[in-house]
């Protein structure tokens, strides 16, 4: 556990919830609109897997 708190930080743990979070907002609606339906598809489930891996990281990085 000790070599996770050295290698993340609460700066690197925000950095990859809002690269999950602009994924979303910015490349969703583009992928949207030009009607690619599968990549959007792709594109939720990486970027909600990033913003759950970060939420998971933060709560282990600061309660254990």
């Amino acid at each position: 556990m000790e070599r996770l708190k050295d290698v993340l930080d609460i700066r690197a743990i925000i950095i990859i919830i809002l690269i999950g979070l602009v994924s979303i907002f910015v490349d969703g609606p583009k992928l949207k609109r030009d009607g690619y339906n599968k990549e959007l598809k792709i594109l939720k489930t990486i970027s909600y897997s990033y913003m759950g891996i970060g939420i998971i990281l933060f709560i282990l990085l600061k309660f254990i």
